[in-house]
Formats: C-alpha cells, structure tokens, sequence
C-alpha cells in the first residue's frame, strides 16, 4: 500500500490578481459563436491537416471551424446534426476523437449513441452502424471512446455501466472474445485509456473501482479491480515516461489523487479539499504532474525522487510530495464545480513562457484561462471570457487546444465556454 501524502504547501489566492503579481486580465477573442447561444462543455480538437477544429455543444451537434481564416468571428465549415428536428438532440460534451487513417471524426452524446463524421463533409460515415443491439444506448455517453488503431477497435464507454469494443470500421461489435465488460456497479465517466505493453485497458467507474482489462477478453482483469470507495471520475493518464517504473494516474470523488503501477500497486496518493475529476498532464522537464481539484486549486506534484549531486533523495522532493498549489477560481465567482459537468483539464506547453520555462495553461469555472509558470506556481497571464467572475455563462469548462503558428513563435489557445463562444488567444514566448 502506498503512502498518503497531505495538503500542508501555501497555495496562492487569485482572487485579486495583483497578489500573485499579475498583470490586469485582458479578454479574449470569439472564434464562434453556437448559433442558439447553447454552452460548449465538449473540448475542441484541432486537426491540423483539415485546418479545422471540431467540438461538440449542449444544442446537439458537431461543428467543424476553420483553424486559419480572415473572417472574425468564422463561419463554420460543417456542422454535423445528428436529427433534423432540433428538439430530439441531446447535448455533445465528450471530446472528439479523430482517426485520421479513415478520415473520420468519433463522437457520443447524451442520446447514447456513438456517431462517425467524414472530416470533410460533415456527413455520417457510410456504413458506420454500430451494434444494434448496443445502440442507442440507455444512458449518455460522457466520455471520448478510446482508438485502439492497430486493431482497429473503438473502447466506448457509458453511463450505463459498461464498456464496449467495436469495430472502428461498421461499429459492429470487435471480434475479440467478450466485446463487452459489464462488470461496473456505476456509470463510467472517466475516459478509457489503452496500454499497449500491458495489452490493457484502463478506466474507473462510479462504483468506487478502477478497473484494468485485457484488451482481448474484456472478461479477464490484468489487475484488480482497484478498490477506492468513492466514485472514480478523473480520467486515467499513463505515464510511460517515468523511468523503469510506469505510473498510472487518476483522480476520485473522495479528493485524492492516485499513482498506481501497472499491477494495481499504489505507488502514493495525494489528498486535497474536493473531488478530483479530471485528467492529469505530466511535465518531464520540470519533472512534476499537474491536475485540478474541485477544491479550486491546481496541483503540482513531484513525479520522481529528486536527488542532489551524492545521489540521496532530497527531503521534501519525493515523488508524490506537492511541489506547489494555486487557486484558479476568483473569489466570490458564482460557478461550483458541477458533478455532472466536465472540467477543464491542465496542458503543459513548453515554449510558452519569459525565461523559456514553458506554461501549464488551465480554464476556470470562473470565465479565465490561466498561465502558470511551473517553477514558482505564480500566475504568468490571465484572459477571460466576458462576464468571468460574475457571469454564471462565463465558465469555461473545456481543455485547452494548442496551435503553433509559424515557426514555433505563436501560439494560439482555443477553449470554449458555458456562453457558447468558442474563444482564442495568442501568445509568443
């Protein structure tokens, strides 16, 4: 059993921005506006070879926008409606999940259904009908299927307690001994995610279990199940790059974060102030993990031991310990942390930053995005979406997409908000 690891670091209040020495928030630029004003909670995705970025929003449909384009805000390229009677829609608030050797686009939605979109046209794949008898599903969808693309194999999951395998081609059901793990006593609302050394597939569910099955036979466990008693909603991220000993990270309702080996070991667990419901972001360079918890703080922790020059781990720096906290929710901001809604998730960019440190980039329920540098945890710019602190539609609830532009000078940051503007700013080092 792992070791627990508490809350003691100073964390840095944003709610008056000159506290952290920041300058005054500037606002940032509408890309898009849905045409019924329905929020975005569906991150977007850029694909760059179509110049196009894709997410889903509450009215019901895909849209596709151009990633270059003269017109401000931009027109879109193609929006995908699943029903011509708007009425029938149900909201899109999973990612989408490109899969470039077909040329489509994946997506679920509340309806339960999994839809394949041509990237081109906007137009359902022909020939794409998943298993009847699987679709529509009874519950939504919430969270992106999982491309095994050497297979060619979809991992779909819902909250009707189950994961399926199908066939990334007709979305009939993959030829694999049980296509189907219905073993989950809960929803399943953190994404699955595929290791391909292990030949497993990672996942947690509102049972209170992570689960990690064998990519052939969704009957056999590799490990586990992992008990955690509290629902498992922040979506699992495989740290490959962590030496000999790979880590599996997740977060849960019960406010803890968890490291894991790949057998179901607990390498340690970090606790904080609320539910830990989205996904981490691993930087090598600053050798640190980050993640949000719903107690309005960003996390960075140690990923490895750090050692001085005699090679003995330096107290204070050991993996799992907290290297700092900030808060990024605004004091007297009118959003909580929903359950039932997705959260913006950290990226890391590597260029972005003064001294060249690089920038761990993160939305707010507040209506901000915020840059952080990874050294200090001391807030490096702020934008916001108008009405960010007072306004309720405001929120941003989705990860941020990154677009270098030109020779790595520029840099675009695409997120969408609860007011239904796909919004971007631009930064240079």
């Amino acid at each position: 059993m792992g070791r627990i690891v508490r809350v003691f670091a100073i964390a840095f209040v944003v709610g008056a921005l000159s506290a952290v020495g920041v300058a005054q928030s500037s606002l940032l630029q509408l890309v898009f506006r849905v045409p019924d004003g329905s929020p975005i909670r569906s991150s977007p995705v850029i694909d760059l070879a179509k110049n196009a970025i894709y997410f889903g929003a509450d009215d019901g449909n895909l849209y596709a926008i151009p990633l270059i384009s003269a017109e401000q805000p931009r027109r879109a390229k193609w929006v995908f409606s699943p029903d011509p009677d708007p009425a029938k829609r149900r909201p899109i608030r999973t990612a989408p999940v490109i899969d470039e050797a077909r040329n489509r686009i994946y997506i679920g939605a509340d309806d339960g259904q999994l839809y394949a979109v041509d990237r081109d046209t906007g137009q359902p794949v022909e020939g794409f009908k998943p298993d009847p008898q699987a679709f529509p599903r009874g519950a939504p969808i919430r969270v992106p299927p999982a491309l095994d693309q050497p297979r060619g194999t979809l991992y779909v999951a819902a909250d009707d307690q189950q994961v399926l395998a199908l066939n990334a081609k007709d979305g009939a059901r993959a030829g694999t001994t049980n296509p189907t793990f219905n073993a989950a006593k809960g929803a399943i609302r953190a994404t699955p995610v595929i290791d391909f050394v292990r030949s497993a597939v990672y996942f947690g569910s509102d049972d209170g279990k992570f689960y990690a099955i064998d990519r052939d036979n969704f009957q056999t466990n590799v490990f586990g199940p992992v008990v955690i008693g509290s629902p498992v909603r922040g979506s699992p991220l495989l740290d490959v790059l962590g030496g000999a000993e790979a880590a599996i990270y997740f977060g849960a309702d019960n406010g803890i974060f968890y490291a894991i080996d790949r057998d179901g070991n607990r390498l340690y667990q970090f606790e904080t102030f609320g539910p830990v419901r989205t996904k981490a972001a691993i930087d090598p360079v600053k050798n640190a993990v980050y993640f949000v918890s719903d107690d309005g703080k960003l996390y960075a922790l140690f990923r490895n031991d750090e050692r001085d020059s005699k090679g003995q781990t330096i107290a204070g720096r050991e993996r799992g310990k907290q290297k700092f906290a900030i808060t990024i929710v605004t004091d007297g901001n009118p959003n909580p942390f929903d359950g039932d809604l997705p959260r913006s998730s950290p990226v890391v960019d590597r260029r972005l930053g003064a001294t060249g440190t690089g920038t761990i980039i993160v939305g707010s329920v507040d209506g901000n995005l915020y840059g952080v540098d990874p050294d200090s945890g001391r807030v490096r710019f702020v934008h916001a979406v108008p009405g960010a602190g007072t306004d309720p539609r405001a929120a941003i609830r989705t990860t941020p997409a990154l677009y270098v532009r030109g020779p790595g000078s520029f840099l675009d940051i695409y997120v969408g908000a609860d007011d239904g503007g796909l919004y971007v700013v631009n930064r240079r080092p």
